[in-house]
């Protein structure tokens, strides 16, 4: 009996959490705008010390990086989201970040930022309830995660695992 206790802790532990409490990346989500409820729009992959997520619809994949606090306080500035709703989110990212109208006018394009410090194209984001609750965006949202890039706006995501 103990045998199959850890055996089972073993196989669903990677899908609750990584080290240090943040949420494990690694798996499918979808969102309500597909066919089906659980059509799957990305995958997640482990790639080391990075992630890779993969667009099912084209097979598009992209390397990304988990935002640190510079990169998730900037992204939740420019959505103008209040002051520290942001504290608790975890956010993976990728692609180039989109230009601003003052990137556009400038006569010196923005020096690239660290991985982890700025938010690229698309990001990934997990963001508890309580912290949800406060950002009108997400308020009503039923599932702890969003997508975000510029075309798409804000989508609720579900994780499909």
């Amino acid at each position: 009996m103990r045998c199959l206790a850890l055996f089972l802790l073993a196989c669903i532990a990677p899908s609750f959490a990584e080290a240090g409490g943040q949420p494990a990346f690694v798996g499918t989500y979808g969102h309500g705008a597909t066919a089906l409820p659980d059509d799957v729009v990305w995958i997640v992959q482990q790639a080391g010390d990075h992630w890779r997520v993969v667009q099912v619809a084209d097979g598009a994949a992209s390397d990304a990086h988990r935002l640190q606090r510079r990169g998730r306080d900037a992204f939740w500035a420019r959505m103008d989201w209040p002051e520290g709703t942001g504290a608790e989110a975890d956010c993976l990212s990728w692609g180039e970040k989109p230009g601003s109208l003052e990137d556009l006018l400038s006569d010196v394009p923005p020096a690239p930022s660290a991985p982890g410090e700025d938010y690229g194209h698309a990001l990934l984001c997990h963001v508890p309830q309580p912290s949800r609750a406060r950002i009108a965006w997400l308020a009503d949202n039923t599932s702890d995660w969003f997508y975000y890039d510029p075309v798409f706006g804000v989508i609720e995501v579900r994780a499909l695992r």
